[in-house]
């Protein structure tokens, strides 16, 4: 990879199922730098505090002034100066563009709910009527998260999660592509974009 002097920083975001940490990953990896993943971390102390469900998490960190997406989003931006890294982030776009702080690319993946659900019910590989009552639940909690974040982004920092185009360089519906195609259209679109030099 060829990059000028500027620091090199991927953003990555997109509702859950829209393949967004599978992409990051193999940024990560195409580029050779180092990956960090916000919803991980949030999902790290969900398991520790013995949540069954991440959105019944998200709801009580919600009430309590989400002091945990404000340590989050300040750990993210000391990633940022360091550069070198993808971050894969629901806001971080939106945060660093409010905050003028120049990113190499950032890059918004969705697709249907339709889709979405489907990818996590064959990630699980459950099937049979199991599968069916588990397409409902899966979609009720993507929706949920949905609208938790959208909420939550408003309040803090005065975020549309509900319009990416204001705040990422490249938007991308994989709801017809997999993660190959997914992922090649991406670079494509980063260096026709002027976004890399290779």
């Amino acid at each position: 990879m060829t990059q000028s002097k500027r620091k090199f920083i991927l953003v990555v975001g997109g509702p859950g199922g829209s393949g967004s940490s599978t992409i990051a990953k193999m940024l990560a990896k195409h580029f050779g730098v180092k990956r960090i993943y916000a919803g991980g971390l949030f999902r790290k102390e969900a398991k520790e505090k013995d949540f069954e469900y991440f959105e019944e998490f998200l709801q009580q960190i919600s009430m309590g002034g989400n002091t945990l997406d404000l340590e989050i989003d300040k750990m993210l931006f000391e990633y940022a100066q360091k550069g070198n890294i993808v971050i894969e982030s629901k806001v971080f776009a939106a945060l660093a563009k409010n905050k003028n702080i120049k990113l190499t690319a950032s890059i918004w993946l969705d697709a249907d709910i339709h889709t979405r659900v489907k990818r996590h019910l064959d990630r699980d590989n459950i099937t049979g009527i199991k599968r069916i009552f588990k397409y409902f639940h899966i979609r009720y909690s993507l929706m949920k998260r949905y609208s938790i974040d959208k909420g939550k982004y408003k309040r803090l920092y005065k975020v549309k999660y509900e319009k990416p185009s204001l705040y990422y360089d490249i938007i991308l519906d994989t709801s017809e592509l997999n993660e190959g195609e997914t992922f090649k259209l991406i670079l494509n679109k980063l260096k026709d974009g002027g976004y890399i030099k290779e």
